[in-house]
């Protein structure tokens, strides 16, 4: 009887199948009750598509002489198809094997892949897919030794060309190939095709499958030694601070906000505009205000972006704290913002190439999801890692492509050049590279990544506060306007330089008052007695008299018209609207009649709406422009993105088991110790005992959403349940329900 991979598996001691399970989380889910269905669930195409997309570009390109020759090979075999030793691919093989896509033979001295492994990489090495026309191995020898001398230096520029050629089939050189069976005439669904069939192409290659195997890339050049102790310190901690300054200025967005596009994003001529009212450069405002945009400071209402309640909170916290929320949430997102203006593969390893526009193709706009991609985060993580290999060597973009290159074989080579481009651009945006050198800051972005979202935040903002100066608690006022902080503002002072233009910012600040300046802090609620008594507290060279006449001149002016809040308007008959006046809700409502058919009110629309229902009305959803609309988007504006950041690092979702408790489970059933309790069964115990579970959802394409939630039925087939982060009910089909 054939050795099968089940057979395999069973000799794995425990370390090795929880490596296994650790690289195939998917296999857990939920589960398998022993080792043969382990096996099963292994071999499956979906599976193992998977297992291929965490390969390294050695273990791929040894993957792909499996799929070419679809069968057994030695291990001899396999390195000189790959140009190499039996000892280089040793290490290699051997995790093929732990990750299960390989197997030995029942002699011991083969290697067999899963069927599925081939199915998965139809084209491997450029080769064409098997066809059951092609000639034999023995065969294609023979054609390929049989070729006339004309077509022999043909045959050798097509041994490593791909094996689909472009020319038309009635040529007189296709014609030649035709007749020596080099190529076969196939059709198609987008026409006839001219193939090099995959036998005789393996024969022209006299069996080589890759010219040259993958070695380990080689870091960047040795780093520049710095200008000066402590220069490219002091260079991240600018930089962090800086970004916590652009995303502050998402303040002043309400004067002239920026709107919103129909397929999502701020226009290129806003992002443009507010990056230079920012006083930075494209590129860095888009990483800057991606980061804030993950974070939930920012929102739209469909025809601009606002700030979100949430940035209040963000605005009160230290430097330091800000930093930290704005480098966690862009280390865990899947958005490239420095890419935000640029066309697919205009981005080159040194920056975007002015080319000419790809028909019908647009810039991607900031703040949309054309600036995001699945399984970013992951990439991402893996060049914080690279940093972190090599302190001491230049983080180039070139250097970073060619370790994505060797880390995600499968992924589109334009895609991880504009990746590793927009990485270095993002990091120096966030202090983590300064000079092209990890920075002091990078190490605690790497480790964030590893904690649950508190404990990250935590770490961040204990790398920077570390490192930041003593904050300086006093200004100098000069006559000109002109206000002075001579290091780093304390929080005290940070709250002053509200009131003014910041015209420089280095190892201090300097600031220009002005009447827009003085006019925005007394908006903010403060009055002109409390700037004075605060600008006097804090200047050691007191209030010039020009100062103090431009905010009693300012104070002077406000009052011309009074703005109260009014979040909803109602409107109806006057008997409907006596009836909400005199209702419990009215005073949560906060109402206030302009008229016998007009109230306005401090509340959310959205509660509104509740407020009213629950008074015994039924009202009718008004946009802002009055027509009816959706009830769905009242409401407070909403920050971050929705969608891909839901993407579980661009892959699939599983079941959080951990891996040795799994292979303790499948070795109890493999020995018959472990009784199988039924999803149904187990689910109704948790309903008696009115407990949450956590369970996986499968969708109709195979992939599986992860949820905790309270089972509150089980009749039909079908289990009703409350999710226990939103709260809301939903039911399923109880054969789609999985649990660990």
């Amino acid at each position: 009887m054939a050795r099968t991979l089940a057979d395999a598996l069973r000799e794995f001691d425990d370390a090795r199948l929880i490596e296994l399970l650790n690289a195939r989380r998917d296999l857990t889910s939920p589960i398998p009750l022993g080792v043969a269905p382990l096996a099963a669930r292994a071999t499956q195409p979906g599976s193992v598509h998977r297992a291929i997309g965490s390969l390294v570009l050695p273990e791929l390109q040894l993957a792909e002489v499996f799929a070419a020759y679809a069968g057994p090979v030695s291990p001899e075999q396999l390195a000189r198809a790959v140009s190499t030793s039996t000892e280089q691919i040793a290490p290699h093989v051997y995790r093929l094997a732990t990750l299960g896509l390989v197997f030995t033979d029942e002699s011991g001295r083969s290697l067999v892949p899963v069927r599925a492994l081939a199915e998965a990489l139809p084209h491997p090495a450029g080769l064409a897919p098997r066809l059951s026309s092609d000639p034999s191995p023995d065969e294609a020898r023979t054609i390929v030794e049989d070729l006339p001398d004309s077509l022999h230096e043909v045959a050798r520029s097509l041994a490593f060309a791909p094996a689909r050629l472009t020319g038309s089939p009635t040529s007189s050189l296709a014609k030649q190939l035709s007749s020596a069976r080099l190529i076969t005439n196939v059709n198609g669904a987008d026409g006839p095709r001219l193939l090099i069939p995959r036998t005789v192409h393996l024969a022209l290659r006299d069996g080589i499958v890759h010219r040259t195997f993958a070695h380990a890339p080689t870091p960047g050049p040795e780093a520049a030694p710095e200008r000066f102790e402590g220069a490219r310190d002091a260079q991240a901690i600018e930089a962090a601070l800086e970004a916590s300054r652009i995303a502050h200025t998402i303040s002043t967005w309400h004067a002239d906000p920026p709107s919103v596009l129909k397929r999502g994003g701020i226009p290129l001529r806003d992002a443009r505009r507010l990056a230079a009212a920012a006083g930075t450069s494209h590129e860095t405002w888009t990483s800057v205000i991606h980061a804030a945009w993950v974070g939930g400071l920012i929102g739209n209402d469909g025809e601009t972006w606002q700030v979100t309640r949430e940035y209040r909170e963000f605005s009160d916290a230290s430097p330091a704290r800000r930093w930290a929320d704005l480098c966690s949430a862009y280390v865990r997102s899947n958005y490239l913002g420095a890419l935000a203006g640029t066309r697919f593969g205009e981005v080159g390893l040194d920056g975007f190439a002015q080319g000419e526009p790809r028909t019908g193709e647009t810039p991607r706009a900031a703040l949309s999801a054309s600036v995001g991609r699945k399984g970013v985060k992951v990439r991402r993580r893996h060049m914080l890692r690279h940093l972190a290999d090599y302190p001491e060597r230049e983080a180039s973009a070139a250097s970073l492509a060619e370790s994505l290159a060797w880390a995600f074989p499968t992924v589109q080579r334009a895609a991880l050049i504009e990746e590793a481009y927009a990485f270095t651009r993002e990091a120096e945006a966030f202090g983590l590279i300064v000079d092209g050198v990890p920075s002091v800051l990078a190490p605690a972005a790497l480790e964030s990544l590893s904690l649950e979202e508190v404990a990250a935040l935590d770490v961040l903002e204990a790398a920077l506060d570390e490192k930041l100066p003593e904050p300086v608690d006093h200004i100098l006022l000069d006559a000109d306007l002109t206000v002075t902080v001579p290091g780093l503002p304390s929080a005290r002072v940070a709250a002053v330089l509200e009131w003014t233009e910041v015209t420089s910012r280095g190892a201090g600040v300097v600031a220009r008052v002005t009447s827009e300046s003085i006019a925005r802090a007394l908006s903010a609620g403060g009055s002109a007695d409390a700037l004075m008594e605060e600008l006097a507290a804090l200047s050691l060279t007191g209030v010039p008299d020009v100062l103090a006449y431009l905010v009693r001149d300012e104070a002077r002016k406000r009052g011309q018209v009074t703005v109260g809040p009014a979040t909803s308007f109602i409107t109806g008959e006057e008997e409907h609207l006596d009836r909400l006046i005199d209702s419990s809700e009215a005073l949560r409502l906060g109402l206030k009649r302009l008229a016998p058919t007009v109230v306005i009110s401090s509340g959310d629309p959205g509660f509104v709406m509740g407020s009213a229902r629950a008074a015994g009305l039924a009202p009718l959803a008004a946009g802002g422009r009055g027509p009816a609309v959706d009830e769905r988007t009242l409401g407070s504006v909403l920050g971050g993105p929705v969608g891909l950041e839901l993407e579980a690092d661009g892959r699939e979702q599983v079941l959080d088991v951990d891996p040795s408790e799994a292979v303790a489970r499948i070795r109890a059933a493999d020995s018959g110790r472990l009784e199988e309790v039924s999803v149904p069964q187990r689910l109704l115990a948790a309903i008696a005992e009115e407990r949450e579970v956590q369970i996986g959802i499968v969708d109709g394409r195979g992939g599986t959403r992860v949820l905790r939630v309270e089972p509150l039925a089980l009749e039909g087939g079908r289990l009703r349940a409350r999710d226990g982060e939103s709260g809301e009910e939903f039911t399923v089909l109880i054969h789609r329900v999985l649990l660990p």
